[in-house]
């Protein structure tokens, strides 16, 4: 959940878009993941948000050292987090330049950068920037999510300061401008993509709302809840097999697992 989300939310129930992703990231990324359990490394997760994704991560791979970033955090965010993760592989710092100083000549063998990009301005600068800390070595994979389609572009990015959406090849491309190269790009929640398209034709015919709300305004209970969880991590699963087929599906949800270039 997003910062600017999670201070809205007193109870901080997560909705189920945020657990199938969750599952579908692991997914995706599970490979380095076990290596890094395996191995005891380090991941970096930048613009962690509230750290509920980070928690989870390390209930499920207790071996992997989690350093968690993210600039909105406050000096009380940070007092919190700290005491609150206080003897666990949980790190969490407000600047790359603390993380950095954290890790020293340590490599991060992962990177997440989950729904941040498209909150980034210039997106390509921000790469190489990125790219360019110590901690960032030839080897380091980065998992990447983003907001598919700009012409889904709704009151719900205007909500969470979104810049843009992204496509395969716009998030392809700058990625490629950044010295980055593709090892895998996709799309996943095909059914909240149809659902996007019914919510786009509405604004398009009333208007569009002014007092759009992300994930925050979750009020379902555990089995609408579940149910819905279950929903999302089957649509994944039959877009990866579609996929496997030759039938790439689009969605709502856009990913990428790439690596600096050579």
């Amino acid at each position: 959940m997003d910062l600017v989300e999670a201070k809205l939310n007193s109870s901080l129930l997560r909705h189920p878009w945020e657990l199938a992703r969750f599952e579908i990231v692991c997914k995706l990324s599970g490979k380095v993941l076990n290596q890094l359990n395996e191995n005891g490394g380090f991941l970096l997760d930048v613009g962690c948000g509230d750290t509920w994704f980070i928690e989870q991560l390390s209930q499920k791979y207790p071996k992997i050292q989690v350093v968690a970033v993210d600039i909105l955090f406050t000096e009380e965010d940070l007092a919190y987090f700290k005491e609150k993760r206080a003897g666990s592989n949980i790190s969490v710092f407000k600047t790359m330049d603390d993380a950095q100083q954290f890790l020293g000549d340590k490599k991060a063998g992962a990177v997440l950068l989950l729904d941040v990009i498209e909150h980034i301005e210039d997106d390509i600068e921000f790469m190489k920037w990125l790219g360019n800390f110590a901690c960032v070595g030839d080897e380091t994979q980065f998992v990447i999510t983003v907001p598919a389609f700009e012409w889904l572009f709704s009151a719900h990015d205007v909500f969470l300061y979104h810049y843009r959406r992204y496509n395969n090849a716009l998030l392809k491309g700058n990625l490629e401008k950044a010295g980055f190269i593709k090892q895998k790009i996709g799309y996943f929640f095909l059914s909240l993509y149809l659902a996007r398209i019914l919510v786009w034709c509405m604004e398009k015919t009333i208007g569009r709302k002014k007092d759009a709300t992300g994930v925050v305004d979750w009020k379902g209970g555990a089995l609408i809840t579940g149910l819905i969880r279950g929903s999302l991590i089957i649509d994944f699963y039959t877009g990866q097999f579609f996929r496997l087929i030759g039938i790439k599906l689009p969605g709502l949800s856009n990913y990428i697992l790439c690596k600096k270039s050579a």
